[in-house]
């Protein structure tokens, strides 16, 4: 497969090829995003300032993936086509073109294209994926040097997803196996999967339970990790197999303007900093006009027992679709989740609800704004652990 072709199949957004919007990176503790063009041009918004810094390079080509560096206002990791581009833009600057001497190019023979880029949540360390890559690169920026991470088997590496709390990795395959990686010695666990390659996942924010879907497939699998005096021993800890927490095959719903069908093939997920909503991608029919892409959301739990409740769904205006999704990461009123379309245009949808670490939540009381569209589904819990 070409470079870009490769890009296209293992990106998290939907239609990577054919949409305008490539990419999205809020910053962890700010109200600052990034937003990869078509045009392989990078722009940066930040609430409240007018300057709307532009990045180009002439080696950021075909971005695939962007990630803030945690704890640090100016440095924006951005995976492409040839190597990893690390910009370091100064926020109080009222320049809307950075120099590219503002970025450090970051290359490694073997390691393109690039389709994955996270950074450790203490900001120490930034790991990067390529599909064509058996090995994940461990990145010590500063010095623009790298530790490959390999184990054999199951081809390159396309997607990444550090847990919140530190302790453990996400690395998705092209083949029908994942592995786990522990963080303090990099050991790994290895999960094969019967269908197909892990396409998706997305990390409690414990780090204690991974959510994760199989391309091809309409099923929520998920996996939950040991804690020991709320501390990792050392070691993945996982266990031995995946259970299947949501089933979103095509269903048939009765709304006011008739009958519509919603479910479908899993793309993308993200799980809100509280644990508690979770946004799915869910690709529709396309021979079927009734069947459209939208994203499904799901109230969440994940102590003292796991929990996922259907909540309703999102759909944009007439003839766009959902390409990716990404929670802010400092919203103080319950989720605020922001939604790239493939008209171009990003929304940013809130759900306002009190947290559940408070004694007065209540699921079924909650408060949903969901933008252009929100259809409630009145059904009993979907799983919960027993």
């Amino acid at each position: 497969m070409k470079s870009e072709d490769l890009t296209a199949e293992f990106s998290q957004a939907l239609d990577w090829a054919g949409c305008s919007l490539r990419a999205f990176a809020w910053h962890p503790h700010t109200n600052k995003f990034a937003l990869a063009l078509l045009d392989d041009s990078i722009r940066v918004y930040t609430s409240g300032s007018p300057t709307i810094p532009t990045l180009k390079h002439r080696l950021q080509k075909d971005v695939a993936s962007m990630a803030w560096k945690p704890l640090c206002a100016s440095i924006l990791a951005v995976a492409c086509q040839s190597c990893v581009l690390v910009w370091h833009v100064d926020p109080t600057s009222l320049s809307t073109r950075p120099s590219s001497g503002c970025a450090q190019i970051l290359s490694h023979p073997g390691h393109s294209p690039v389709t994955s880029v996270c950074w450790s949540p203490s900001g120490s360390v930034l790991l990067s994926a390529s599909p064509v890559d058996t090995a994940m690169l461990v990145w010590d920026v500063p010095t623009e040097s790298c530790v490959p991470l390999q184990r054999v088997g199951g081809g390159g590496v396309t997607f990444l997803s550090w847990s919140p709390d530190g302790s453990k990795v996400l690395a998705a395959t092209p083949s029908a196996v994942f592995r786990v990686w522990e963080s303090q010695t990099w050991t790994c666990e290895r999960w094969p999967t019967l269908q197909g390659r892990c396409q998706t996942g997305c990390w409690s924010p414990d780090g204690s339970r991974l959510l994760f879907a199989v391309k091809g497939e309409s099923v929520i699998y998920s996996l939950s990790f040991t804690v020991c005096n709320g501390q990792m021993q050392g070691c993945v800890g996982g266990s031995q197999s995946a259970t299947v927490v949501a089933d979103v095959s095509e269903t048939i719903f009765e709304t006011e303007s008739g009958d519509i069908r919603i479910g479908g093939e899993i793309h993308s997920m993200a799980w809100d900093p509280s644990g508690e909503r979770l946004a799915v991608i869910l690709k529709g029919n396309p021979e079927s006009e009734s069947n459209l892409t939208l994203i499904a959301v799901f109230r969440t739990r994940n102590s003292p027992i796991f929990e996922l409740l259907p909540c309703g769904f999102i759909h944009g205006k007439e003839g766009e679709t959902p390409q990716l999704v990404q929670f802010n990461q400092c919203f103080k009123k319950g989720a605020l989740l922001s939604t790239l379309w493939s008209s171009g245009r990003v929304s940013h949808i809130p759900f306002y609800f009190v947290n559940a670490q408070f004694p007065r939540f209540n699921p079924e009381t909650s408060t949903v704004l969901a933008g252009n569209a929100n259809i409630s589904i009145s059904t009993p819990t979907l799983f919960t652990e027993s």
